[in-house]
C-alpha cells in the first residue's frame, strides 16, 4: 500500500495505519516552506542549526532519511520520528538535550539493521528490536552499522505535558 493510500484511508475513527518507511519527512508534507523554516530556526534556535551543520560536515549522511511520524499521523501527546541511513551514516546528531527548547528524554528502538550508539563516551551496539533510553544531559549520537538501518524515536519532557521541541516546524512558545 502506498503512503498516499494510507493517508487517504485515514478515517475519523481515532486510529491510523502507515508503513513507517513510506512516511515522508515534514519537508515533503503539504504547506511546508523550507525557506520559512530556516528563517524561523535562525531566529529561535541558531544553536540547533549550528549543531546540524557541524554534524553534516563531520559525518556521512548521503542516504539519511527522516520520517515525520508525529506529523503524518497527527500524534499530539508525545514526540515520535524515525531516522534511516546506510552503513557508516549518521542517524542521531550528537546532542545532550540540554539546549534551549529541548530537555527531552528519548527512547530509541532499532526497527531494522544495527546501530552504534555513543552515550556519554560509552559505545553500545544495538540490533533490530533493541531499545536504548537516554535522559536529558546524556550526550548521545548514533551511526548506522547496516544498510539500511532505521530507528524509531519517542520523546517528551519529564513531568510536562507534551509540546513540540524547538527544532520542530510546529514549535510554539510554551505557555507560562
Amino acid at each position: 500500500m502506498e503512503t498516499e493510500e494510507y493517508a487517504l484511508g485515514v478515517s475519523d475513527a481515532g486510529w491510523r495505519v502507515a508503513k513507517l518507511s513510506e512516511i515522508p519527512p515534514r519537508s515533503e508534507l503539504p504547506g511546508f516552506s523550507a525557506e520559512e523554516y530556516r528563517e524561523a530556526m535562525a531566529e529561535r534556535a541558531p544553536h540547533i542549526l549550528e549543531r546540524w551543520a557541524k554534524a553534516g560536515e563531520t559525518f556521512e549522511h548521503e542516504h539519511r532519511k527522516t520520517h515525520d511520524v508525529r506529523g503524518f499521523l497527527g500524534v499530539e501527546s508525545f514526540g515520535v520520528n524515525a531516522f534511516q541511513g546506510h552503513e557508516g551514516e549518521l542517524l542521531i546528531v550528537p546532542h545532550d538535550e540540554l539546549g534551549e527548547g529541548e530537555r527531552q528524554e528519548e527512547l530509541y528502538l532499532v526497527v531494522e539493521g544495527r546501530a552504534q550508539f555513543t552515550c556519554d563516551g560509552e559505545e553500545v551496539e544495538l540490533g533490530t528490536g533493541d531499545v536504548l533510553f537516554a535522559r536529558p544531559g546524556v550526550e548521545r549520537q548514533a551511526i548506522a552499522l547496516d544498510s539500511p538501518t532505521m530507528l524509531l524515536i519517542v520523546g517528551g519532557r519529564p513531568g510536562e505535558p507534551y509540546s513540540p521541541p524547538i527544532w520542530a516546524s510546529d514549535w510554539r512558545v510554551p505557555d507560562d
